[in-house]
This record gives C-alpha cells, structure tokens and sequence, in this order.
C-alpha cells in the first residue's frame, strides 16, 4: 500500500471536514440548534448521516472478518441493521420525530413521567455509547498501525483535529461532515469492487459460489441470530439513530431517509463480504493484528487502490466515531442540568461537555489498549 498517498488523503479529507465544521457554527444558540441542528435536516442529509452512523469498522472490518471464516451467511449481520431502517421506515422513526424531545431517555420521562426513570435510562446510553466510542478509537489505533502508520504525534493530532469539529458545530457539524465522508467512502469501495471485478474475471464466480459451499468455511447457527439481531434491535434505542429522527424536517422525511438508508447499508456491505469470501478462497494469509478486507484488498488491487481503500475504512469508522460523541454529550446535556452548576450559556457547556467526553474517550483508548496488551 503507497503509505504517502494514504496519509495525504486522510489530511486532505479531515481539513474539509474541518472547514464544513467551522461553518456549521452559525446561528447556534440554543441546545436545540447545537444537538438537533434546529430540526431542519432535510432528505439527503439525513440519508448519508443514516449511512455514515451504520456503516462503520463493525460492518466493514467486522464483516469482512467474519465472512472469511462463516462465507455468505454473514449477510445477516448488515440485513439486522437494514431491518433496523425498516422498522424506523415503517413508523417508529416518524412516530419520534413526532415527540418533542431530544433524547430517548425523554421518552420515558414523557410517557411514564418520571424524571428518574430519564435519568437512569440516560446514565445506561451514555456508558454504553461511551464504550463504543473508547472502541472506535482504538479500532482507529489498530487499523492504522496495520497500515503501517504507527506515528503517535499523527494520532494525537488527527483525534484533535475530530474533537474540534465536532465541538465547534455539534449536530450540524456531524451531518456535514457525514455528507463528505459517506461520499467518500462509497464511491471508493464501489471504485474498489468494480476495479477487482473488470480486472480479476473470475473473482465474483470464486467469491459466489465458494461462500456458498460448505467445505472451506465453517458454520456456526448461534452466530446466526445474533448477527441479526444485535444490531436490529439497537438501531431503535441507540441514542444517535433517535437523535436524528428528532432533528429531522418532519416525520416524512425520516421515513424516506430510513427507506433509502437500508438499500444502500445493505449494498455498501456486500462489498466486504465480498473481499473476505475472496481471500478465504484465494488461500490469503492474514498476518496478527491486520485485517482480512486490506490483506484481501492489497493482493486483488495495486498500491494507490489499497491507499483509497484503506482511507475509506478509516472515514468510515471515524464517521461513525463523532455521530456517538455527539450522542452522549447530547445524554449528558439534555437529561442533566448543569446550568445550575456553571454559569455559561447552554451552547458553551455543551461544547465542553462534547470536548471532555472525547478527551476521556482519547485517553481512555489507550488506557484499554495498555490492558489488552497485558491480557
């Protein structure tokens, strides 16, 4: 992989994120402007930023991963989160952005007033996102270094450069940014199947009909339900989903955005699948610590591909890294009051709440990874 091409496209691409975030920062003046970005997300913004959240190291380096040893059967981990859209499409999203609330946890001090029961409900998003989150940052470390680009400075810097454009904009930022990194991502891995498929003649017929035979991959029917599953039933109660069915235009929009989102999660996931069935069958060696998707993709492509590629990876995994910053400093705003506690007005506290949180989540990778290194 041309290590130089990859670095230079990651600056490039974090600089425009940069930019698009410092002009989301107009007209932020409420928390309902800064986490709902003024409930004005129209179709094709909300479609990508649906994409962006779903789509990222779990079903790109995770499917990948998984198909190389279970074959097509592992499409059922990308249809769980394309029956998820489904279910937001077909009323559970519109009925959302009916409410006027903000985050999930409000649901329940609506329906069952009980502001305790928010709070706790709260409390459970915010550790369970946060978690995903320390993941996604050491998911990024770990790919990285896979690559071949284990410079810390270039870490700090680019985890830096994230936490500031996603304070600086909040949820407007993140739709923007989402806009250009979804593009981005699809168009390469679209780039990258169809490159294999025109120059590899036989790479769809061995990828096909050898992930559905049973003799080189194994089969295990407990896996089944919970590829499905899993990510199904978190999509209706994780708090970045619900966030953007609440900042949407209106309920219309949530259920076409929902409905399209399914069709192109499911279609970008194939693509996955695809490397890893093609690198089981191609006998490919994965060395500790890579990735069966990059092995696959530097022995199918040359160099400048795999550079585009593995950017695109990493896009995808940082897209869905600042949609879960911005969803717990969302809990830890909305469902608590720190107004009372600090004398800033409620935009300020919640740029340094989303700055703490991805501070703790920065230092908290390593602190998990020094742990994992021990184990």
């Amino acid at each position: 992989m041309n290590i130089s091409i990859f670095i230079t496209l990651v600056v490039v691409i974090q600089l425009m994120c940069f930019f698009a975030g410092k002009r989301a920062t107009k007209n932020l003046n409420t928390q309902s402007d800064y986490f709902l970005a003024g409930k004005e997300v129209r179709f094709f913004p909300l479609l990508m930023t649906f994409v962006a959240t779903q789509i990222g190291g779990g079903l790109i380096l995770g499917s990948a991963e998984e198909a190389y040893r279970y074959g097509w059967s592992v499409m059922l981990y990308p249809m769980g989160a394309c029956l998820g859209f489904v279910l937001l499409a077909t009323g559970i999203g519109k009925k959302m952005a009916q409410f006027q609330v903000s985050t999930v946890a409000q649901l329940f001090e609506v329906v069952y007033q009980s502001r305790l029961l928010k709070q706790l409900a709260s409390l459970l998003s915010i550790v369970s996102l946060f978690m995903i989150l320390v993941a996604q940052v050491i998911a990024s470390k770990k790919f990285m270094v896979s690559l071949g680009v284990d410079q810390p400075i270039l870490f700090m810097a680019f985890w830096a450069l994230i936490i500031v454009y996603t304070v600086m904009g909040g949820l407007k930022a993140v739709v923007s940014i989402d806009i250009i990194q979804a593009l981005f991502f699809i168009a390469v891995f679209a780039g990258g199947f169809f490159y294999v498929l025109y120059f590899q003649d036989s790479a769809w017929t061995l990828a096909w009909q050898g992930g559905l035979g049973g003799g080189a991959f194994d089969y295990n029917v407990s896996k089944l339900s919970g590829w499905l599953l899993m990510p199904l039933l978190f999509m209706v109660i994780e708090q970045d989903m619900a966030q953007r069915c609440f900042a949407a235009q209106s309920p219309r929009v949530v259920t076409q955005a929902a409905a399209c989102a399914a069709v192109c999660t499911l279609t970008v996931c194939i693509i996955p699948i695809f490397f890893g069935i093609l690198g089981k069958q191609m006998d490919l060696a994965v060395p500790e610590g890579s990735s069966v998707f990059m092995e696959a993709v530097k022995a199918v492509t040359n160099p400048t591909f795999a550079a585009f590629l593995g950017c695109a990876v990493l896009m995808a995994i940082i897209s869905t890294a600042i949609s879960l910053l911005n969803a717990v400093s969302s809990n830890l705003s909305q469902d608590f009051d720190f107004t009372t506690l600090v004398k800033l007005d409620s935009v300020a506290i919640s740029r340094w709440l989303t700055a703490g949180v991805g501070s703790a989540a920065f230092i908290g990778s390593f602190l998990f990874l020094d742990k994992l290194s021990i184990s």
